[in-house]
């Protein structure tokens, strides 16, 4: 069977499916990266993407954020965050978020989309509002995004409107948070691109295939809230909004095309947890070691 891996946004909260994939890897004793034929992710699950392809153990990708977090979200005070939010556009310096994930990629900084061992798939959405999917370059696409550093397309994947500014690729433009173009759950057009059938790019056979899709913690309230009261709350109920609607499309979506490859696997949060929420880092460690990953296991 081959075996594809896609990790939904959700910034701080990428803490809960790296748990989980470095417990997988400790019962394995293999990196993710030969565990899998294709992976991709949006916003933090692009940033593990890119750590995958690049063969960094789950274990050290946890360390960025619980060592970098509450640097790549800082200022961490939520007026001073405001404040910035409301004279720039934007909360935190996306510099510091490249800076974490190039050291993190060590001597394969400079890997390409076209170099990585293994296919993956990182959606961004440029200023003009157009979705791309950067995946290596093949006859049955464009072949336009394989030249790019993948430290830079995950980067661009991850800087979620409202809380980084859009980055730069060089020699392309600016991007932000695939998110934005509804690919908080990137998991349909992984498989879209994955498969021999959608004349993309992949040469995997639905009919030998499994996907294993990683959440980042959901939240659902007992009741429906009221309506938000001011500036701040409606930004902050756009944008959250957005993310979740797209995250149950993508699912459907993929169930309908594709019925029974899916095994789509997170946990349930007690409290919404805002993805640049650094104080909640003790308890994202512990909902990660509740993700039943001896279940995803069995499904490998």
């Amino acid at each position: 069977m081959k075996k594809i891996l896609s990790i939904k946004g959700g910034g701080i909260r990428g803490i809960i499916p790296c748990v989980c994939l470095a417990a997988i890897e400790r019962e394995t004793g293999k990196l993710t990266r030969d565990l899998f034929d294709f992976v991709g992710g949006t916003s933090t699950g692009a940033l593990l993407s890119a750590a995958i392809a690049a063969g960094i153990p789950a274990s050290e990708s946890l360390k960025v954020y619980t060592n970098q977090g509450p640097k790549i979200f800082s200022p961490t005070n939520s007026v001073e965050r405001d404040a910035l939010l409301v004279a720039r556009g934007y909360q935190f310096d996306n510099a510091v978020l490249r800076k974490a994930l190039g050291d993190t990629l060590g001597a394969n900084a400079g890997m390409t989309i076209n170099n990585s061992p293994i296919p993956v798939m990182i959606p961004a959405v440029d200023t003009l509002g157009h979705v791309w999917y950067f995946v290596k370059d093949a006859p049955t696409n464009a072949g336009t995004t394989g030249k790019y550093l993948l430290a830079d397309v995950a980067v661009a994947s991850a800087c979620a409107t409202t809380y980084h500014g859009a980055f730069n690729i060089p020699g392309l433009g600016y991007f932000a948070d695939g998110g934005c173009g509804g690919q908080a759950d990137p998991v349909y057009m992984i498989c879209a691109e994955a498969f021999k059938d959608t004349s993309c790019f992949g040469t995997i056979d639905p009919a030998d295939a499994v996907v294993i899709s990683l959440g980042t913690g959901t939240y659902t309230p007992a009741a429906a809230p009221g309506p938000p009261k001011g500036l701040m709350a409606n930004i902050e109920w756009v944008t959250s909004s957005l993310v979740d609607a797209s995250e149950t499309l993508a699912e459907q979506s993929t169930n309908r095309q594709w019925p029974g490859l899916l095994h789509a696997f997170n946990v349930a949060l007690a409290s919404e947890i805002d993805e640049a929420d650094v104080s909640s880092i003790p308890t994202l460690l512990t909902l990660g070691a509740q993700m039943d990953w001896q279940s995803i296991l069995k499904v490998l």
